[in-house]
């Protein structure tokens, strides 16, 4: 396992240095910067706008810039947002927390949900909870989160008198907010753990335990649960990257302060510092997911660390 997570992180390290060079010079290949508008305004000159672009360094090319910027990371240092005026990693900090909580509240519905359907749905063989199974997965993976998302807006609106109010919004927007998140997460992993579920019931070491006189509880709670894990596992790692993008249209509908939100406001005022901050801190969350999932699976399973020997 040690083996395994120095060579994740070497690969991590890699991917962070690939997709944060690509991403600043499509940036700044797009032309323009964080000060173009000022010329459009006729009490700002021409040389005050070149000396504040001389301020922040946009005057140089920009692989010398990514050098700086790469320097400053280095160092722990995010550089200042230009918009903003404040720290790149105190703004990013707190809104990525806002997006922490949809992301959690999220994932915590969509594994509940699935999880409990797929149990009761293999425990009883209802042809009824099969169709509703199957009606779900449907209907979760076909309606575009943008629909969702502006549905989510009009109840809120509709009974935001049944709110509690909070520093971040009311419990209202945020468990609709999570619900627009988790609705694509529930087709993923319904589908995968229902699957996975019936066909571990079907394997001979279930029904080795089924012949002992296990009850079915047992039998799905001791064995086939833990066989059905491991593919659950791994869309669990790579759904984190699919909650952040949802995040994106989800906060920009309601309004929610949280990463999503800022990275619209940062692309639109061509705030390279902070468009470069998200990038940096999603693309290391996507790469946490996906070890983590890792990790669980070998924990889970040690037949997988045993492969990886070989």
């Amino acid at each position: 396992m040690l083996r395994n997570l120095t060579r994740k992180i070497i690969q991590g390290l890699a991917m962070l240095l690939i997709v944060s060079a690509i991403t600043f010079a499509l940036l700044s290949a797009a032309g323009g910067d964080a000060f173009s508008g000022l010329r459009d305004n006729p009490q700002v000159s021409d040389k005050t706008i070149e000396h504040l672009r001389s301020v922040y360094g946009l005057d140089q090319p920009w692989p010398v810039r990514y050098g700086n910027w790469l320097t400053g990371v280095l160092r722990g240092d995010l550089g200042e947002s230009i918009s903003f005026r404040v720290s790149v990693a105190g703004l990013i900090r707190v809104r990525f927390l806002n997006t922490l909580l949809l992301a959690a509240a999220a994932l915590f519905i969509a594994i509940f949900i699935s999880l409990l359907l797929s149990i009761l749905s293999v425990r009883y063989r209802n042809k009824a909870l099969e169709a509703s199974v199957e009606a779900l997965i449907l209907l979760t993976s076909s309606t575009p989160r943008i629909v969702l998302a502006l549905l989510a807006l009009a109840l809120s609106v509709r009974f935001s008198g049944l709110g509690v109010s909070s520093q971040t919004g009311s419990l209202s927007s945020i468990l609709l907010a999570s619900i627009v998140l988790a609705a694509p997460l529930i087709s993923l992993f319904l589908a995968q753990a229902h699957d996975g579920l019936i066909e571990a019931m079907n394997e001979d070491f279930v029904q080795y335990a089924r012949a002992k006189g296990l009850s079915e509880w047992a039998l799905i709670r001791r064995h086939a649960l833990r066989a059905a894990l491991n593919p659950f596992l791994t869309i669990f790692g790579f759904s984190l990257g699919g909650l952040l993008g949802g995040s994106v249209i989800v906060e920009a509908v309601l309004g929610w302060p949280g990463i999503g939100a800022l990275t619209i406001a940062a692309v639109r005022s061509r705030d390279v510092p902070v468009v470069m901050g998200v990038v940096l801190v999603a693309s290391l969350a996507v790469w946490l997911g996906n070890t983590g999932a890792e990790l669980l699976q070998m924990l889970n399973d040690k037949r997988i660390s045993l492969t990886e020997k070989h």
